[in-house]
């Protein structure tokens, strides 16, 4: 076909072996967890100011704004089989709550000259 020339045409472009695959949200924010011994733990509703399930160490009753019922359909969460796995890496509803943002602020470091 046909078209009109763009200026990254001449682009090189590296080969799609080279790209790595996009990071979710979860991985922006928090740092995984290898071999966790509570499950929930590489999840996003573990820090969100939505979650209706945590405990109020982790989400203060005024901090909630729509609560979010998604740990309720969740094989991850209560263990039961006929539920699906609704472990999230992504999600649009997601709003980090001050547990998330304390656990974040100890990765900060301070870099001297």
């Amino acid at each position: 076909m046909y078209r009109q020339m763009d200026i990254f045409d001449f682009i090189e472009k590296p080969p799609e072996s080279e790209l790595k695959p996009p990071r979710t949200q979860f991985e922006q924010l928090f740092e995984k967890v290898r071999d966790p011994v509570c499950l929930c733990a590489n999840c996003l509703c573990e820090f969100c100011v939505n979650n209706a399930e945590q405990s109020l160490d982790r989400v203060k009753p005024g901090e909630m704004q729509e609560p979010c019922f998604n740990c309720d359909d969740c094989r991850v969460y209560d263990g039961d089989r006929r539920k699906l796995n609704q472990r999230k890496e992504e999600c649009v509803e997601f709003v980090m709550s001050d547990y998330g943002a304390r656990r974040n602020r100890k990765r900060i470091r301070l870099i001297k000259k």
